[in-house]
């Protein structure tokens, strides 16, 4: 018998879609039966599979020729038309080719044959662009293909998106951004997750925090355990965000000089229950001030029928929600159903930025899940290349591996998000979601197994569907809006830093250090602030215009860092900097930096702390707490006010001497009886004596 609950799921969902989505929501009825209906439910006709081409997603406009044609002879990104006009293409036929279908095809329209497939029904080659329209209307022709480009590097993906073009133009590479991977783990030995520059002599460590909500719940504090992946998939997600491409950089990561932080909310089989995921997410926000999150990636979402149930009020999209409220980008994926009105928990939440999948020819991945959300709200956000993405393979020592999905496209959006805090530290997750939907390249739609248009596409000014949500992510555009939210991006200004870098990639100041900066371009202005999101830019009071050097010290951090609340003075902080002239500043400066600073616990009266300032003779340091000794005459007892400077009986200080130096006799010299050798050794005698505490 057919569970009554999913009769009603049934006919709401066609109701909810009749207008576009009809074929849609028939489509997943196998999915959502509990039961199998009888035979008498549809009647006695024999149901018959309508042929493939009649309902591919490849051909929407129904011309026969692959849509993504049009796009790769207009494409700027690779040379599909080749200097005599032609592009390859692969012909498909409704029977297995004959040698006389190729005769046709090089007879009629001049064909280039390269292969005929008899497992397939097609023949592939070249054709001239000016024939693509008389080939699909020859006998047997059903659709003409995109021969298109398959790859494993992750570089193309970085291409697509305009990766590249960020690090070339602006030097942004992630340096100082933190991303939270919410997934399986991290496997951090692998080499290209393992160090910031790739130099093992170093000690500075991509993975700066982990916490394993599936097996050490209660060991919070990020620094407890050595990051693992004992699945895969997170360190996969991971290396798509910021891995550096190590052992030989051909598979970089959106920003390779990013951080990350490891949470691991699902176990070595890939699962974890909305609980263990809670917790991760919540350990997140409680810790992105200790370890600066200002972005997360959660490749995850529920299957099977789950996807059904997908409240705005479910718990686990409440989270999500108030994860991006408290400051986390959130980026989670679509899911990979590839049916209309499948994105659940938790892509379906409202603020969370729901990444779709594209393939390499950026046109939607058939398996990328399509909204809209259960209570009808347009999904997903963006889309993102997510196909055939080659990645760090965990537990592989240096290995890596291509996978699909849009857990593949998610990281890669979080990446682009850790570039765009890098060149503007002072944005918003909203203000990250806003520029990326507003700069992404907006792409009419089909649903699956539809050839009309979707119809939100017909809405007048609309900027978001349920396939490819506001479009293709365009990364370079991305950036520079980004960077030019308050000021143009202007190469001409410059800073590089002078002082000493030391093996953990860190600056280390103490009293008296500084952070030196060189200055090209002459700004009017000179800006500065720790990268946490509650330390506004601070304008630098000694720089003056002409100035070639100017010095952050380790007092001027202090003072300012002394009033964040909660916010730890002393340790690892990250300083950025940026030079302004006109309308314009400088791309930001950052240095990672260690602070050493005075004790802030409460001391007793009679104790001084370390690293106490100045004395007579320059500054007075010491290496931990030490009491204080009476040991002049005019102190009274149990008296430990400060009496001052000590001062010298007159011929009983040091001074510096400046007269002439008498000349040095010379060993074994004439004269120099006291340097002359000794016929016969001397001996020194010793001789312990008991102490006497009753003298004195």
């Amino acid at each position: 018998m057919t569970n009554p609950y999913t009769l009603n799921r049934l006919i709401e969902v066609l109701m909810l879609y009749q207008e576009g989505m009809r074929t849609a929501a028939i489509a997943v009825l196998a999915i959502l039966a509990f039961a199998p209906l009888s035979s008498s439910s549809f009647g006695t006709e024999e149901y018959q599979e309508s042929p493939w081409w009649e309902a591919t997603s490849m051909d929407r406009d129904g011309d026969k020729i692959h849509d993504a044609i049009w796009l790769a002879i207009d494409s700027e990104l690779y040379d599909w038309v080749d200097g005599e006009n032609t592009i390859s293409v692969i012909v498909d036929f409704d029977h297995t080719p004959t040698s006389q279908d190729q005769e046709m095809l090089e007879r009629e329209v001049d064909f280039q044959t390269q292969f005929r497939y008899h497992l397939i029904d097609s023949i592939a080659g070249r054709i001239g662009v000016e024939d693509l329209v008389e080939a699909s209307g020859l006998p047997g022709v059903v659709l003409i293909e995109l021969d298109g480009i398959l790859t494993t590097q992750m570089n193309d993906v970085n291409d697509i998106h305009g990766i590249p073009m960020i690090w070339e133009d602006t030097g942004y590479t992630g340096e100082g951004s933190v991303v939270s991977i919410i997934d399986t783990g991290i496997d951090s030995d692998h080499v290209g997750l393992d160090d910031l520059d790739d130099d093992n002599s170093t000690n500075d460590s991509k993975v700066i925090a982990f916490y394993d909500a599936v097996n050490n719940p209660d060991k919070t504090n990020g620094t407890e355990i050595k990051a693992y992946d004992d699945q895969g998939h997170g360190t996969h997600c991971a290396g798509i965000t910021a891995g550096t491409g190590a052992p030989d950089f051909v598979n970089i990561g959106v920003a390779p000089q990013a951080q990350l932080v490891g949470v691991k909310v699902l176990d070595e089989g890939g699962s974890g229950s909305f609980a263990t995921v809670m917790a991760g997410m919540e350990w997140t926000v409680d810790k992105r001030h200790d370890f600066n999150i200002r972005a997360a990636s959660m490749s995850l979402g529920g299957f099977g029928l789950i996807e059904w149930t997908s409240s705005e009020e479910e718990s686990v999209n409440r989270m999500a929600n108030e994860m991006v409220r408290s400051g986390v980008a959130l980026f989670i994926a679509a899911g990979n159903n590839g049916v209309a009105a499948q994105i659940g928990t938790p892509g379906s939440s409202e603020d969370a930025i729901t990444v779709g999948a594209l393939d390499k020819d950026t046109t939607i991945a058939i398996y990328s899940s399509q909204g809209p959300t259960e209570e009808g709200r347009v999904k997903p956000n963006i889309a993102f290349v997510g196909s055939n993405v080659f990645a760090p393979e965990a537990n592989s020592g240096d290995g890596y591996i291509d996978y699909s999905g849009t857990s593949m496209a998610t990281p890669g959006a979080a990446g682009l998000a850790a570039l765009m805090y890098q060149a503007n530290p002072d944005l918003s997750p909203f203000d990250i979601r806003n520029i990326m939907q507003e700069t992404a390249t907006y792409r009419e739609c089909h649903y699956m197994l539809d050839n009309e248009p979707c119809p939100e596409d017909l809405i007048p000014k609309n900027r978001q569907n349920n396939v490819y949500g506001h479009g293709h992510v365009e990364g370079h555009l991305a950036l520079l809006e980004a960077a030019s939210y308050v000021y143009d991006l202007s190469t001409e200004l410059n800073l590089t830093t002078e002082t000493e870098i030391s093996e953990d990639n860190r600056i280390s100041l103490s009293n008296q250090d500084s952070v030196k900066i060189s200055i090209e371009g002459d700004p009017v202005k000179l800006e500065w602030r720790t990268w946490d999101m509650r330390d506004n830019w601070m304008t630098h009071q000694e720089f003056s215009p002409g100035d070639e050097f100017v010095e952050i010290s380790h007092s001027m951090l202090i003072d300012r860092l002394r009033y964040l609340p909660g916010n730890q003075i002393e340790g690892n902080q990250t300083l950025m900097v940026r030079a302004i002239k006109d309308s314009s500043s400088s791309a930001n400066l950052v240095e990672h930096i260690h602070i050493m600073t005075e004790m802030s616990m409460p001391l007793p009266d009679n104790t001084l702390p370390m690293m106490t300032g100045e004395g007579p003779y320059g500054s007075v340091e010491m290496g931990g707490m030490f009491s204080m000794l009476k040991v002049r005459k005019d102190i009274p007892h149990g008296v430990y006010v400060d009496p001052g400077w000590y001062t010298h009986p007159k011929g009983h200080q040091a001074y510096e001497y400046t007269g002439e130096l008498p000349e040095t006799a010379k060993q074994f010299s004439p004269g120099n009886k006291l340097l002359e050798p000794t016929t016969s050794p001397v001996v020194s005698r010793y001789q312990a004596v008991k102490p006497n505490f009753n003298k004195g």
